[in-house]
């Protein structure tokens, strides 16, 4: 895991969080209490304290921290807090502090901007350029984020959303001046009004909500009321969300960002906030239906301010690639000028970018370039001499076929030197590929039709790839469906015990080497002449196939780092393992693991169409053993990385890959059981 430190600094409490980015997610977190005023260094021990006692608990050292992260209130620049009032503080270098005492980066900025990067990062923004966040609190705070960065203004002092003045000589504000959006939309402000209504309104439900007692009033109470009819309490959330809409108007009609987001303790009346204050937006901003900003409820809520500064090192990270990756774009014959260059997708092997290019007559080119992982494959000049082959013979078939070229199949982009890929000055290989527009993928089947889609798209894949001479691609994982050769592996770490798990997981043990045999089956049907050797995909999940926004369909396959020689049903199969089941593959309660006989023959008549004939009989009817083939190779993959010690697969909790090991070995077991029927479905469209 890669792990990283967030600090929320408060008035009344230090809250620090252990954050890990890989999973998104706080693994532990503690807290002691503020007792300000006092000093920076002071405070600066209690959070060393904090970060050594969190790191203790998760097993891991101070130096395997990536950096820290605080969000503390008042004006920050530069890891300086200018000025914090209510931490007594005045030109403290807590960034410095922090670091002189642990050693590891540490970056300090404003709790809200800190928030709002939560959110444009991880929360409702995530995939957004820009976002404005308002938060509703005891004041009305607010961040700014551009280009996925922080925006401070020269001095520290942008963002001060709540003292924009909505109401010229309205309401006095704490700041000192009238009318700000504070006086109007703070919860403060809101508990106030609430009052005013109250005296005005005896027999208002706001009383019986407050317990009879005018000062025990809350925000929540005027909503609560408001949805029951009350006519006090529902003039108090009109006016509220008006003067809340007139102060996001000015934010949208100033920056027309992607994203406003609403936070805050307000922001927890969800839709009875969002949906009033999206309809007035409507006719208070200027936008178009096509292209409007996004007004969305907070993700984060008490956990803001640790995430956002967790990902503070993140941020600075990104500024560093940014330079780096402007350099590497300039090495490919790119149309126009370099412009953004942000994360792209969800793949967790390599690193990829959405670029973006402006031509001299000012148009945007959208372009896709990727690090190759070369821990995982460790011949990027072989990897892509097969992708380069791959594509070009992919494209020549589809414009045979009368297909669009530019969105059926990934384009690579040449270098200057008219190579596929650049190598920089740290020996890593780059390649830039061509956006395929109005296209998306999916990271779950969200309707049966996607699933057949997938499976008309890979069928298409092997037909078009039929004539390919395999045996001339490079290997560009060695073994990685030799299921023998992965018996063995298992083999070896049972042998070696390397952890002391052997005992508890004997009955998996044996129900793995209980197949010994049927390990062999694809390896014999290959020898006999049975299955014949095809370019394969090998990671043949629904993400990894692109789908038109506009008509639903799919449009070309993607991902394209293990293609290699293999046989067309590990395909086949791999789609079946990851789709036709009733659960996830890490789902560890085994009740709800079944396999879905339904789904795998609405995938087998996807992919039998689509490879239009371009397969054997033969290999056809050995496509329900692919799919309990790859059931079983990745389940014994699983076990074997349970007894190294999660060695190979990441994993989020004790026992994970065991979990998964016994979820495959579930789904297998029920697709033996479904042999006959899964060999009368395949031969029922074998023969249409």
């Amino acid at each position: 895991m890669k792990y990283c430190i967030g600090i929320d600094l408060g008035g009344t409490n230090i809250a620090v969080g252990l954050v890990d980015l890989d999973s998104k997610r706080i693994l532990d977190k503690r807290s002691v209490k503020t007792l300000a005023p006092r000093s920076a260094d002071s405070i600066a021990q209690d959070m060393v304290k904090l970060i050594t006692g969190l790191c203790e608990r998760a097993g891991i050292k101070l130096w395997q921290v990536e950096w820290i992260g605080v969000a503390t209130p008042g004006v920050v620049k530069d890891g300086v807090v200018i000025s914090a009032p209510n931490l007594g503080w005045r030109n403290e270098p807590l960034g410095e502090i922090v670091y002189s005492l642990t050693g590891r980066p540490t970056f300090v900025a404003n709790d809200a901007n800190c928030a709002a990067y939560a959110e444009a990062i991880w929360g409702c923004g995530v995939g957004s350029q820009s976002l404005v966040a308002v938060t509703l609190g005891t004041g009305v705070g607010g961040g700014i984020i551009v280009d996925r960065k922080v925006w401070e203004g020269i001095n520290g002092f942008a963002a001060e959303i709540g003292h924009m003045v909505i109401e010229a000589n309205g309401r006095q504000c704490g700041c000192g001046k009238r009318g700000c959006l504070e006086a109007y939309c703070s919860a403060s402000a809101l508990v106030k009004e609430s009052r005013r209504m109250m005296t005005l309104y005896p027999d208002s439900a706001m009383w019986q909500l407050a317990g009879g007692d005018i000062n025990r009033v809350s925000g929540i109470h005027p909503f609560v009321a408001a949805r029951a009819g009350d006519v006090a309490a529902n003039q108090v959330v009109n006016d509220y969300v008006n003067y809340l809409a007139i102060g996001i108007s000015n934010i949208i009609n100033v920056f027309q960002p992607e994203v406003v987001c609403v936070g805050g303790g307000v922001s927890g009346e969800g839709d009875n906030l969002l949906l009033p204050l999206r309809e007035r937006l409507k006719y208070t901003s200027f936008g178009t239906e096509a292209s409007r900003t996004r007004v969305e409820i907070a993700k984060y809520r008490n956990d803001a301010g640790i995430i956002g500064a967790g990902l503070l090192g993140l941020m600075k990270e990104e500024l560093q690639l940014k330079s780096v990756v402007e350099l590497i774009v300039e090495k490919f014959e790119v149309e126009g000028a370099f412009v953004s260059a942000q994360p792209f997708g969800n793949g967790h092997i390599n690193d990829t970018r959405l670029v973006k290019c402006k031509t001299p007559d000012g148009d945007l080119v959208e372009y896709v370039l990727q690090k190759i992982n070369k821990s995982v494959f460790k011949n990027p000049p072989e990897l892509m001499e097969n992708y380069a082959k791959v594509t070009e013979f992919v494209r020549e078939q589809i414009i045979e076929q009368g297909g669009d070229p530019e969105r059926e199949v990934l384009h690579l982009i040449k270098s200057h030197e008219g190579k596929d890929y650049v190598v920089d000055n740290r020996g890593e290989y780059w390649r830039l590929l061509t956006y395929v527009t109005d296209s998306m993928s999916y990271d779950k089947v969200e309707r049966p039709e996607q699933f057949y889609d997938s499976a008309v798209a890979f069928g298409n894949f092997q037909y078009m790839l039929r004539n390919y001479p395999a045996d001339t691609l490079h290997e560009t994982i060695k073994n990685f469906h030799n299921t023998p050769d992965r018996v063995r592996q298992l083999k070896d770490a049972i042998a070696l015990d390397a952890c002391g798990r052997l005992s508890e997981v004997e009955a998996e043990v044996k129900f793995a080497l209980d197949r010994e045999e049927f390990a062999k089956t694809l390896e014999i049907a290959h020898e006999e002449g049975r299955l014949p050797l095809r370019v394969t995909h090998n990671d043949t999940k629904l993400n990894n196939i692109l789908f038109d926004t506009k008509t639903g369909k799919s449009l070309c396959v993607v991902d394209l780092d293990t293609i290699m020689p293999g046989y067309s049903v590990n395909d086949f199969g791999d789609s079946i393992r990851f789709g036709a089941t009733t659960a996830l593959e890490d789902e560890a309660d085994l009740t709800k693991v079944n396999f879905d006989i339904s789904l795998f023959e609405l995938y087998t008549k996807g992919f039998i169409e689509g490879t239009k004939g371009g397969l054997t009989v033969s290999e056809l009817e050995l496509l329900p053993i692919g799919a309990m083939m790859m059931t079983y190779e990745v389940g014994i993959r699983f076990l074997a990385d349970y007894l190294n010690g999660d060695v190979y697969f990441r994993t989020h909790r004790p026992g994970h890959n065991l979990d998964r090991a016994r979820n495959q070995f579930k789904l297998l077991s029920d697709m033996e059981k479904a042999l006959p029927e899964m060999q009368r479905i395949v031969a029922k469209y074998i023969n249409k």
